[in-house]
């Protein structure tokens, strides 16, 4: 039974009316919350996931990521979990193994980054939900509707609802389950983390994998547990596993093997590279993944995800005070101005990796001119880099 709501003024007594309602409380939807709240608006907070809780991810933030985190006030809260210090990006695969000096950046699992900043979020006064279910609902009298499913059944209102709920979760599809580019024969996501792994991959250093049927990258993380990541083809993990998949491609580019990978408990995502049909709705705004996915390389994807809720931030603000039709493109313009060419040059990357001639090209004319690395990492990672050293596996 969803409970009814006679009047503006008990909705607000008995907690059902909000400025705004976060759905999902990753990276994006913990930061726009907290910038929200702090603006002085009244923020629920929802995630369907029992926290702190692992994820799929590499495990990384960029340089421009930690940068992003200091001008939002959370580097200290975030550099207190213990991560690893980012130095060097191992590349490997088709014969050749190329070292890239990094300009910085950490490597921490999700779980600690995800719940440090749901707590830097509830700190600034937002009330925070977990193994919550939201649906979204109409938008009427000035407000839109969310449904939420916990123990027990719940409608509350808000002037603004904000998608954060990530990939293969969002709101924003319930009713339209349909997403543009999701082909079976995009790759799969897949993460764990081990607590014994030895100690042949060094702390510091991103360790990637390419070949046939994706790439993995390893990391370690805070603990020096190693964190693996991997976007693999679904044909490989139907015919092998997860385990089995990811052995065969830090074999075939000859990265050490780790044990246990075939027994480890792996966390998956449904096809990556996924773009919605719309980015926002009357009262609506999709952000982070649920506004479109694309297949990150080094720790972009939380970037991408802190910089879009930033980016809406300013708006939802402007939304909630006094809603207009127009503010529906402007963040469709917005966010695809600031983000489209950051994922234009991950899209190019996952494309070059399938293809082994211009792989093999790519890496063979870094071993030959080692500046060429250069552009890769800024493209990728944010500051200004020089020099890289070149290896033999």
């Amino acid at each position: 039974m969803v409970i009814g709501f006679p009047g503006k003024d008990e909705r607000q007594r008995s907690g059902c009316l909000w400025d705004v309602v976060v759905v999902g409380a990753g990276p994006a939807g913990a930061v726009v919350a907290r910038e929200l709240a702090l603006a002085g608006t009244t923020v629920l907070l929802v995630d369907r996931r029992r926290f702190p809780r692992n994820k799929v991810c590499g495990g990384c933030l960029s340089a421009r990521t930690v940068e992003q985190l200091g001008q939002l006030g959370l580097d200290k809260a975030v550099n207190q979990l213990g991560g690893k210090a980012l130095h060097r990006l191992k590349l490997g695969g088709w014969g050749h193994l190329v070292s890239l000096p990094l300009p910085g950046g950490i490597s921490i699992s999700r779980s600690a980054l995800d719940a440090t900043l749901v707590n830097s979020a509830l700190a600034a006064g937002v009330e925070f939900r977990s193994l919550c279910h939201a649906e979204m609902g109409e938008a009427y009298d000035g407000f839109r509707s969310v449904i939420l499913r916990s123990r027990t059944k719940l409608e509350v209102m808000a002037s603004l609802v904000i998608d954060a709920s990530g990939l293969g979760d969002s709101l924003v599809f319930d009713s339209e389950p349909e997403r543009v580019d999701s082909a079976n024969s995009h790759r799969i996501g897949c993460s764990a983390i081990l607590d014994h792994s030895g100690d042949r991959y060094e702390s510091g250093t991103i360790h990637m994998a390419i070949g046939m049927g994706g790439y993995v990258g390893v990391v370690r993380v805070e603990g020096d547990r190693l964190n693996v990541a991997a976007a693999l083809d679904p044909d490989l993990i139907r015919l092998h596993g997860v385990g089995v998949a990811v052995s065969y491609v830090l074999d075939a580019a000859c990265f050490e093997p780790i044990q246990g990978l075939d027994s480890v408990p792996w966390k998956g995502t449904p096809p990556m590279m996924q773009e919605p049909k719309w980015l926002a709705k009357e009262r609506l705004f999709a952000i982070g993944d649920a506004s479109g996915y694309v297949e990150p390389f080094t720790g972009e994807g939380i970037g991408w995800a802190i910089h879009s809720a930033t980016l809406l931030a300013p708006l939802a603000l402007k939304a909630i005070k006094s809603w207009n039709p127009s503010m529906a493109a402007d963040w469709v313009s917005l966010r695809r101005g600031e983000l489209a060419r950051a994922q234009r040059d991950c899209r190019w990357f996952a494309w070059a990796l399938r293809h082994p001639f211009i792989a093999r090209g790519v890496l063979r004319s870094i071993e030959s001119m080692p500046v060429l690395g250069g552009p890769l990492v800024r493209r990728l990672h944010g500051s200004t880099v020089s020099g890289a050293k070149t290896t033999w596996p």
